[in-house]
């Protein structure tokens, strides 16, 4: 039984070491804290990114396939804490200045959205128009 649950994921976001990690997709170092995604796989793999359009991009290429996928944590742009990505709000602004240019800001509240959105301008999305 022990070892099922090992394989299974963890469901809570790892560390990611900012300054001195890579991004498995693009290869860059992972700086930018507002930026930096996880990915974790079912048999518990950890994969970082230096912004989500690098991990969209590293699950679309089948380097991990959507199915094998247990979660996906993307840092709230107010307090840089990893939170589950289908429970976020997302911002696109040209003002961002992400390090990919993805230009996506995560939000762990509407209401941080909407202040963001009134300083930056831009465009709300869903974790699925992030897909598209």
């Amino acid at each position: 039984m022990f070892g099922l649950q090992a394989c299974q994921g963890n469901s809570e976001p790892k560390p990611i070491k900012y300054g001195s990690e890579q991004c498995a997709y693009c290869k860059m170092t992972i700086s930018d804290a507002r930026f930096g995604t996880q990915l974790q796989t079912k048999k518990g793999r950890v994969y970082n990114f230096d912004d989500v359009q690098c991990m969209i991009s590293f699950v679309k290429e089948s380097n991990v396939k959507k199915e094998e996928v247990a979660a996906y944590f993307l840092p709230d742009y107010s307090s840089n804490k990893l939170l589950p990505a289908d429970k976020m709000f997302y911002l696109k602004s040209e003002e961002l200045k992400s390090p990919m240019r993805g230009n996506i800001a995560a939000f762990e509240k509407t209401e941080d959205l909407e202040k963001a959105k009134a300083e930056l301008g831009g465009t709300a999305l869903s974790w699925e128009d992030l897909w598209k």
